[in-house]
């Protein structure tokens, strides 16, 4: 009887270690898994950040350039309600003098803009 009773101690003694073991071993598994989502996490967060600061930054330059267009409309509206308002072919014809100086300096101040512009964008041959 004794022996059943020491038979049984050692099979749970034996089948606690083995079970012990494996649970530690299972424990570490579980430690780094967690610290590699933990690190995931981080770098996702992270990265969310940076998105949402990037889509503020973008979002203010959206603004910016909307309302900068906006002036650009209103000014073009302007000029051509001038153009609207006179015809000038009718006070070419009748005052050249007074027209053609101011046609041609508008003309020469577009092409420098134009010309500047293009000089601006391209890079220089090596």
């Amino acid at each position: 009887m004794y022996q059943l009773f020491i038979g049984i101690i050692i099979a749970m003694g034996v089948g606690g270690y083995f079970y012990y073991t494996d649970t530690q071993n299972e424990l570490t598994e579980l430690r780094s898994l967690a610290a590699a989502y933990e690190s995931k996490f981080a770098i996702q967060e992270q990265t969310i950040n940076t998105m949402e600061e990037r889509f503020e930054t973008q979002s203010n330059a959206m603004l910016e350039m909307s309302q900068r267009n906006q002036e650009i409309i209103a000014e073009r509206d302007r000029y051509l309600d001038v153009f609207r308002r006179h015809d000038l072919g009718k006070l070419a014809a009748a005052k050249p003098g007074l027209i053609e100086p101011r046609v041609n300096n508008a003309t020469k101040d577009v092409f420098d803009s134009l010309e500047a512009d293009s000089n601006f964008n391209s890079s220089p041959s090596p």
